[in-house]
Protein backbone atom coordinates (compact mmCIF):
# COMPACT_ATOMS: atom_id res chain seq x y z
CA UNK A 1 0.00 0.00 0.00
CA UNK A 2 1.66 3.50 -0.44
CA UNK A 3 0.44 6.63 1.27
CA UNK A 4 -0.30 9.97 -0.35
CA UNK A 5 3.02 11.02 -0.33
CA UNK A 6 3.82 7.70 -2.44
CA UNK A 7 5.47 6.58 0.25
CA UNK A 8 5.27 2.09 0.67
CA UNK A 9 3.78 1.44 4.13
CA UNK A 10 4.01 -2.04 5.40
CA UNK A 11 1.47 -2.98 7.98
CA UNK A 12 0.54 -6.32 10.07
CA UNK A 13 -3.14 -5.83 10.13
CA UNK A 14 -4.92 -3.11 7.16
CA UNK A 15 -8.27 -2.30 8.08
CA UNK A 16 -10.50 -0.22 5.57
CA UNK A 17 -12.85 1.72 7.19
CA UNK A 18 -13.00 3.75 10.56
CA UNK A 19 -16.40 2.43 12.08
CA UNK A 20 -17.27 0.77 15.12
CA UNK A 21 -15.89 -2.57 13.53
CA UNK A 22 -12.70 -1.43 12.13
CA UNK A 23 -11.48 0.79 15.31
CA UNK A 24 -12.29 -1.88 17.53
CA UNK A 25 -10.34 -4.43 15.65
CA UNK A 26 -7.50 -1.90 15.52
CA UNK A 27 -7.96 -2.14 19.14
CA UNK A 28 -7.70 -5.38 19.70
CA UNK A 29 -4.78 -6.21 17.65
CA UNK A 30 -2.52 -2.96 17.86
CA UNK A 31 -0.71 -4.86 20.81
CA UNK A 32 0.25 -7.91 18.28
CA UNK A 33 1.14 -5.74 15.47
CA UNK A 34 1.34 -2.51 13.84
CA UNK A 35 -2.10 -1.50 12.13
CA UNK A 36 -2.83 1.05 9.19
CA UNK A 37 -6.36 2.49 8.93
CA UNK A 38 -6.91 3.57 5.34
CA UNK A 39 -10.67 5.59 5.33
CA UNK A 40 -11.73 7.18 2.15
CA UNK A 41 -12.73 10.47 4.26
CA UNK A 42 -11.96 12.38 8.17
CA UNK A 43 -11.42 9.46 9.81
CA UNK A 44 -15.15 10.16 11.89
CA UNK A 45 -17.11 10.03 8.63
CA UNK A 46 -18.76 6.68 8.97
CA UNK A 47 -22.22 5.58 9.10
CA UNK A 48 -21.12 4.65 13.29
CA UNK A 49 -20.80 8.51 14.03
CA UNK A 50 -24.30 9.42 12.58
CA UNK A 51 -26.57 6.01 14.42
CA UNK A 52 -28.52 7.57 17.01
CA UNK A 53 -30.43 4.43 18.20
CA UNK A 54 -28.59 2.37 20.91
CA UNK A 55 -27.53 -1.21 20.47
CA UNK A 56 -29.59 -4.35 21.93
CA UNK A 57 -27.88 -6.54 24.82
CA UNK A 58 -29.38 -8.91 27.65
CA UNK A 59 -28.36 -6.98 30.26
CA UNK A 60 -31.56 -7.33 32.21
CA UNK A 61 -32.26 -9.42 35.17
CA UNK A 62 -36.05 -9.32 33.30
CA UNK A 63 -34.71 -10.60 29.88
CA UNK A 64 -33.07 -13.90 28.77
CA UNK A 65 -30.70 -14.92 25.50
CA UNK A 66 -33.87 -17.10 24.46
CA UNK A 67 -35.65 -14.15 24.25
CA UNK A 68 -33.30 -11.99 22.46
CA UNK A 69 -33.11 -14.48 20.38
CA UNK A 70 -36.96 -15.13 19.38
CA UNK A 71 -37.12 -11.63 18.72
CA UNK A 72 -34.17 -11.31 16.40
CA UNK A 73 -35.13 -14.15 14.43
CA UNK A 74 -39.22 -12.43 14.14
CA UNK A 75 -38.22 -9.49 13.71
CA UNK A 76 -35.75 -11.02 11.01
CA UNK A 77 -38.79 -12.38 9.78
CA UNK A 78 -37.14 -16.14 9.95
CA UNK A 79 -34.48 -15.17 6.90
CA UNK A 80 -31.72 -15.00 9.51
CA UNK A 81 -29.10 -17.55 9.79
CA UNK A 82 -29.77 -18.87 13.52
CA UNK A 83 -25.94 -19.38 14.36
CA UNK A 84 -24.97 -15.92 13.95
CA UNK A 85 -27.92 -14.46 15.85
CA UNK A 86 -27.19 -16.52 18.86
CA UNK A 87 -23.31 -15.69 18.46
CA UNK A 88 -24.23 -11.77 18.25
CA UNK A 89 -26.67 -12.27 20.85
CA UNK A 90 -24.61 -14.16 23.63
CA UNK A 91 -21.88 -12.17 23.11
CA UNK A 92 -23.58 -8.59 23.33
CA UNK A 93 -23.39 -8.34 26.80
CA UNK A 94 -19.59 -9.05 26.88
CA UNK A 95 -19.00 -6.15 23.89
CA UNK A 96 -21.41 -3.62 25.98
CA UNK A 97 -18.77 -4.03 29.29
CA UNK A 98 -15.88 -3.84 26.63
CA UNK A 99 -16.92 -0.87 25.28
CA UNK A 100 -17.85 0.97 28.70
CA UNK A 101 -14.28 -0.40 29.63
CA UNK A 102 -12.88 1.79 26.96
CA UNK A 103 -14.67 4.61 27.84
CA UNK A 104 -18.24 5.02 26.67
CA UNK A 105 -20.62 6.22 28.88
CA UNK A 106 -24.25 4.66 28.25
CA UNK A 107 -27.19 6.90 29.77
CA UNK A 108 -27.64 5.74 33.30
CA UNK A 109 -30.59 5.58 35.49
CA UNK A 110 -30.80 6.65 38.99
CA UNK A 111 -31.48 5.15 42.77
CA UNK A 112 -31.15 1.56 41.15
CA UNK A 113 -29.01 -1.15 42.01
CA UNK A 114 -24.85 -1.17 40.30
CA UNK A 115 -26.31 -4.31 38.13
CA UNK A 116 -29.59 -2.29 36.75
CA UNK A 117 -27.89 1.25 36.45
CA UNK A 118 -27.66 1.46 32.40
CA UNK A 119 -31.21 3.14 31.35
CA UNK A 120 -32.08 0.32 28.86
CA UNK A 121 -34.51 0.89 26.01
CA UNK A 122 -37.15 -0.63 24.37
CA UNK A 123 -37.42 -0.34 20.31
CA UNK A 124 -39.52 -2.23 17.89
CA UNK A 125 -39.07 -5.43 17.35
CA UNK A 126 -38.33 -6.10 20.77
CA UNK A 127 -40.16 -7.74 23.70
CA UNK A 128 -37.71 -6.33 26.77
CA UNK A 129 -36.17 -3.48 27.47
CA UNK A 130 -32.71 -4.00 25.98
CA UNK A 131 -31.64 -1.30 24.09
CA UNK A 132 -28.29 0.34 25.71
CA UNK A 133 -27.93 4.39 24.44
CA UNK A 134 -26.06 7.76 24.69
CA UNK A 135 -28.95 9.60 24.68
CA UNK A 136 -29.52 10.20 21.29
CA UNK A 137 -26.03 10.03 19.73
CA UNK A 138 -24.66 6.78 20.78
CA UNK A 139 -22.88 6.51 17.50
CA UNK A 140 -21.06 9.95 17.69
CA UNK A 141 -20.50 8.86 21.11
CA UNK A 142 -18.87 5.43 20.03
CA UNK A 143 -16.90 6.42 17.49
CA UNK A 144 -15.54 9.62 19.94
CA UNK A 145 -14.34 7.36 22.52
CA UNK A 146 -12.56 4.62 19.81
CA UNK A 147 -11.03 7.16 17.99
CA UNK A 148 -9.07 9.00 21.31
CA UNK A 149 -8.33 5.47 22.15
CA UNK A 150 -6.70 4.76 18.51
CA UNK A 151 -5.08 8.25 19.02
CA UNK A 152 -3.19 6.49 22.38
CA UNK A 153 -1.68 3.14 20.70
CA UNK A 154 1.80 4.13 19.12
CA UNK A 155 1.13 1.24 16.62
CA UNK A 156 -1.96 1.98 14.76
CA UNK A 157 -1.81 4.53 12.11
CA UNK A 158 -4.51 6.27 10.49
CA UNK A 159 -4.53 7.47 6.89
CA UNK A 160 -7.05 9.95 5.94
CA UNK A 161 -8.78 10.38 2.54
CA UNK A 162 -7.40 7.49 1.13
CA UNK A 163 -9.51 4.94 -0.79
CA UNK A 164 -8.99 0.98 -1.41
CA UNK A 165 -9.21 -0.01 -4.85
CA UNK A 166 -7.61 -3.66 -5.31
CA UNK A 167 -6.39 -5.40 -2.15
CA UNK A 168 -4.37 -8.14 -3.67
CA UNK A 169 -3.65 -11.79 -2.03
CA UNK A 170 -1.75 -14.59 -3.45
CA UNK A 171 -5.01 -16.02 -4.79
CA UNK A 172 -5.47 -13.16 -7.55
CA UNK A 173 -0.82 -13.98 -8.64
CA UNK A 174 -0.30 -16.30 -10.70
CA UNK A 175 2.20 -19.37 -9.35
CA UNK A 176 1.54 -17.96 -5.85
CA UNK A 177 -0.25 -20.00 -3.20
CA UNK A 178 -1.16 -19.07 0.49
CA UNK A 179 0.66 -21.54 2.85
CA UNK A 180 -2.92 -23.84 4.03
CA UNK A 181 -3.07 -22.52 7.26
CA UNK A 182 -0.62 -19.99 7.01
CA UNK A 183 -0.86 -15.94 6.60
CA UNK A 184 -2.26 -14.61 3.79
CA UNK A 185 -0.40 -11.60 2.53
CA UNK A 186 -2.12 -8.88 0.55
CA UNK A 187 -0.93 -5.57 -1.97
CA UNK A 188 -2.87 -2.89 -2.39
Amino acid sequence: MKSSTDELIRTDFLIIGSGIAGLCFALKVCDLGTVAIITKKDQAESNTNYAQGGIAAVLSSEDTFDLHIRDTIQGGLNLNRREAVETVVREGPERIRELMSWGVSFSKRRGVSENEMLDLGKEGGHSRNRIVHCSDMTGRELEKVLLDRVKECPNIAMYEDHLAIDVITEHHLPGRTPPPGGPIHCWG
